[in-house]
């Protein structure tokens, strides 16, 4: 874990960093993020001390890193900058296998080391590895910094806008092949960038920064949901949740409190119940709350026995949606299934709320309400 208790750093009389307090926990993508100069490049070195603190400790799993050999730290850290920081007259072999070799590792060992990087980043070791880094487009020439910082299988890796001067395409590229890397090894990085789209893509938590100090730092989901103030809010943009629908939960747009009936109730009273709450459907739960099925008015006749118990009217809906699904997930359920009424259930499958047609195409609307209010 990486801490960073009371940290502030002066330049001369400028303060560029206002007592900064974060943990970064093993394991987690912290994408920081802010406009130039908020102090999240001067923040990511403090890590590997190529910038100290003018007061604060920063903490390597709780131990202060000023205590440690600045060279063996920066030895056992990743780091990719936006330059690639190749070695423009050695290989790429060369540039891949340097710290391996001042570390002293065993040749056989580093040469297979070599062949699972290559192979991890998709370049054909025969093609690429006797090449030099002007030899190679941009994209390729990231794609060997990230080799590079993970050669040493470094518990920790820095990337200082990494993507930033390459296309699009390739951008993406990159960042598909960075999610799937952090997911098979669960490294702890931390990643510098300016794009909250990318942030938002990577990030398991944002670090919004501005004028050296940390504004919000949490979940993507939380910042945008619940902005912390004005300056987020407009950094991030009112219509930005938009851009990334799987993170509007079933529990933001559900209803909490949908109107129920025991399975042993009458259908005369279940019918009374839906007048008395204007609702034309109930949802039908045993007597520890646990979902059944739903009792739709419309499926009711005339010859319906209204002493029955309104278990054997109810329609067993085996489609339910739990808290923690998206609004992707409801959608593809009522496009394909056809079902407009979406019990929520918990994992013991108890009710827990409803989604309706109706809450749907509210949520939905949402996007441009804020549209229309942001312009």
């Amino acid at each position: 874990m990486i801490e960073f208790k009371n940290v502030t750093k002066n330049y001369k009389k400028k303060k560029v960093l206002h007592r900064i307090s974060l943990k970064i926990n093993q394991g987690e993508l912290v994408c920081l993020i802010g406009e130039s100069g908020c102090g999240k490049t001067t923040t990511l070195k403090m890590i590997n001390r190529l910038i100290e603190p003018t007061s604060g400790k920063i903490l390597l799993n709780g131990k202060d890193i000023k205590e440690m050999n600045v060279i063996q730290l920066r030895r056992n850290m990743g780091y990719v900058i936006q330059q690639t920081g190749l070695f423009p007259h050695m290989t790429v072999r060369e540039n891949i296998q340097l710290i391996s070799k001042l570390n002293k590792v065993d040749s056989k060992v580093i040469e297979k080391r070599t062949l699972e990087m290559m192979e991890m980043i998709g370049l054909d070791p025969k093609e690429f590895l006797d090449r030099y880094p002007t030899e190679l487009s941009g994209g390729q020439q990231q794609r060997i910094g990230v080799a590079r910082a993970f050669m040493t299988n470094p518990e920790i890796i820095l990337m200082d806008e990494p993507f930033s001067a390459l296309d699009p395409m390739t951008r993406s590229s990159l960042q598909d092949e960075l999610l799937h890397l952090q997911q098979e090894f669960k490294k702890t990085i931390v990643f510098v960038t300016h794009d909250m789209d990318e942030a938002i893509k990577l990030a398991d938590k944002i670090c919004i920064m501005d004028g050296g100090k940390v504004i919000q730092y949490d979940t993507p989901e939380m910042i945008l949901k619940h902005p912390k103030n004005d300056f987020v809010r407009n950094f991030v943009g009112a219509k930005r949740i938009w851009d990334s629908p799987e993170l509007i939960k079933v529990k933001d747009i559900m209803n909490p409190k949908p109107i129920m009936c025991s399975k042993n109730l009458s259908l005369f009273q279940c019918i009374t119940r839906m007048k008395s709450m204007k609702v034309d459907t109930l949802m039908v739960v045993d007597e520890h709350k646990k979902f059944l099925g739903c009792l739709f008015a419309s499926q009711l006749t005339e010859n319906s026995d209204l002493h029955a118990p309104a278990i054997q009217f109810m329609e067993p809906h085996t489609v339910t949606l739990q808290e923690s699904d998206s609004i992707v997930d409801a959608l593809k359920i009522v496009e394909e299934k056809k079902f407009f009424t979406l019990p929520v259930v918990n994992h013991q499958n108890q009710l827990v709320g409803l989604v309706t047609r109706s809450s749907l195409i509210t949520s939905l609307s949402q996007q441009f309400i804020q549209g229309g209010e942001e312009a």
